[in-house]
């Protein structure tokens, strides 16, 4: 998950507009800029952003001013502000349909993410750059869909396939390889892996295909 901070309004705003965030926390009052303009300016060209506006003033017309500009939540700083946070988060995440990708390779990596976020702008895709961080991320984030570079040793991919399935059973998992598939599909179907299909352009006509059949009414923005 990609996480970024602004230390003002305007670059708030500059990072707000540059692509769509998934979740924006946004404070009303900000050097060079006032939160409640940013939200209705952000709301405008991404209205899919999710905005939750924070105060430290529970003022009525505050409120009624953050929602009137688009503000999908409102929120009061104090105590119970982290425990907030994070319940909102983990609310987000469970209406949003998560996508990890598992691969060494940085140029697949994020030619992968770009496929993903192309034709489905509202899913969030996780990239993990090795075994020990994906792990970590399925546990976190119990994605929709996994997406396995097929490239370690055979017996290590099946403790992979094992471990990722025992974190998030519920994912489709899909194995990913520039080598021979016909080699590789036998084995790691038979592991737990759902789909093979290979690196290359026809590939990638094939993974939308699959993804695009998950679950059209949560990827389809």
């Amino acid at each position: 998950m990609q996480i970024a901070e602004a230390a003002d309004g305007e670059d708030a705003l500059r990072q707000a507009l540059s692509r769509r965030f998934d979740l924006i926390f946004m404070d009303i009052r900000l050097p060079r800029g006032n939160g409640l303009d940013l939200t209705k300016a952000i709301k405008t060209d991404f209205a899919d952003s999710v905005i939750c506006v924070i105060t430290s003033y529970d003022i009525l017309e505050y409120r009624e001013a953050a929602f009137r500009n688009g503000a999908d939540h409102f929120m009061v700083k104090g105590e119970s502000t982290e425990a907030e946070i994070v319940g909102l988060i983990e609310s987000f995440l469970r209406t949003r349909f998560i996508a990890l990708v598992i691969v060494n390779d940085k140029l697949y990596r994020k030619q992968l993410n770009m496929l993903l976020s192309i034709h489905w702008p509202a899913m969030i895709v996780e990239e993990a750059t090795d075994e020990a961080t994906g792990l970590g991320y399925a546990a976190a984030l119990k994605p929709n869909v996994v997406l396995l570079q097929l490239e370690s040793p055979r017996s290590r991919i099946k403790e992979l396939i094992r471990d990722i399935r025992a974190e998030c059973p519920h994912a489709t998992l899909i194995g990913m390889t520039d080598d021979a598939l016909p080699v590789w599909r036998p084995t790691v179907n038979s592991q737990g892996v759902d789909y093979c299909v290979p690196l290359t352009p026809m590939g990638h006509t094939e993974l939308v295909a699959i993804v695009n059949a998950l679950q059209p009414e949560q990827t389809h923005h």
